[in-house]
């Protein structure tokens, strides 16, 4: 049987995002909110909502059907993890390029919460914590690296307090174009991009503040690897900010520079037009975390070394810039 549509009026005295105002106007969780409007059953003046930061104005007239999309946090054994840190509380997890951490849309069954899933955590032991279950931190698809995860209610919200208050100090490496000569700091504000929503600016004056320090660990031809601390922890943070600088992240498709990254690959004698499965995503990679154990309070240090395609391309640089052939 159909469910029927159900509707309101926005009598805030000015515009709100979508997903607050389900919240405030239709008893939902921010949760649910968002998983209509996923499944495009949410509309604003009879148009679907397009994502969750559109804004809506007073008296605009919000219809919804509280036809929610099958639960589909699934577990799949078949994926493999490098684990590479577990005790009774919490488990850390060296992850791989092209996994997406939390079920979204294109990606509901084939995460790292899928996989987790699988035999490392289960769904009963996260009372009021069931969109999230033990992610407490993200990276991107294709970041690589120390991601650590909670096993219990317990944990789960003492680290992502941990999180929140910036008591874990989050170390990175990423391969950039152009030569770095000395240690920085980078202060701005970054906000979504107003040509593209899945991008992100720091060439604005607003937004939320971003803080980061990088370092030179090797130089190489018109390139280097650097070590990157974030104090903040905005998405794309790096990235974002190693494009501000102009030392756009080798391979990043979003905010690098692909002619520069053609350079490479020819100064490294492959073909520009081949474009080899080397490039085929951004140079960055989660090297540590450190921080109080959640429980214990003992000081942890996880880390995880680099990923064969980033060590490899920072090889054959090492190689050609000392004159290797």
């Amino acid at each position: 049987m159909e469910k029927q549509k159900k509707s309101f009026k926005s009598g805030l005295p000015g515009p709100e995002r979508i997903d607050i105002i389900l919240k405030d106007n239709a008893g939902l969780t921010r949760g649910q909110a968002q998983k209509l409007i996923d499944a495009k059953n949410v509309f604003i003046g009879g148009t679907p909502a397009k994502s969750y930061h559109v804004k809506v104005r007073p008296g605009m007239l919000v219809e919804y059907v509280e036809d929610f999309p099958q639960d589909r946090k699934t577990s799949r054994p078949d994926i493999p993890l490098d684990i590479i840190y577990e005790d009774g509380h919490m488990l850390a997890v060296n992850k791989q390029a092209g996994l997406v951490s939390h079920p979204a849309p294109g990606h509901y069954e084939d995460t790292l919460l899928n996989a987790l899933l699988g035999g490392y955590i289960k769904k009963e032991d996260f009372p009021g914590h069931e969109d999230r279950l033990g992610i407490v931190h993200r990276l991107d698809k294709d970041t690589t690296g120390v991601m650590i995860v909670a096993k219990n209610s317990a944990s789960f919200t003492a680290l992502r307090r941990m999180f929140k208050d910036r008591e874990i100090v989050k170390y990175y490496n990423c391969l950039v174009h152009g030569m770095v000569e000395k240690e920085g700091f980078l202060s701005t504000m970054i906000s979504r991009d107003a040509r593209n929503r899945r991008r992100f600016s720091a060439s604005g004056d607003f937004g939320k503040d971003a803080q980061t320090i990088f370092e030179p660990v090797e130089n190489f031809w018109n390139s280097a690897l650097l070590k990157v601390r974030i104090l903040t922890g905005r998405t794309h943070q790096i990235r974002v900010h190693m494009k501000f600088l102009k030392h756009e992240i080798i391979g990043d498709p979003f905010y690098g520079d692909k002619n520069k990254d053609y350079a490479l690959l020819e100064y490294l004698g492959y073909d520009r037009k081949s474009h080899p499965d080397i490039l085929k995503r951004q140079m960055l990679h989660a090297a540590s975390l450190e921080f109080d154990h959640p429980v214990t309070g003992k000081k942890m240090l996880i880390e995880a070394g680099l990923p064969d395609d980033f060590s490899g391309i920072a090889k054959m640089l090492r190689k050609r810039t000392r004159g290797g052939v």
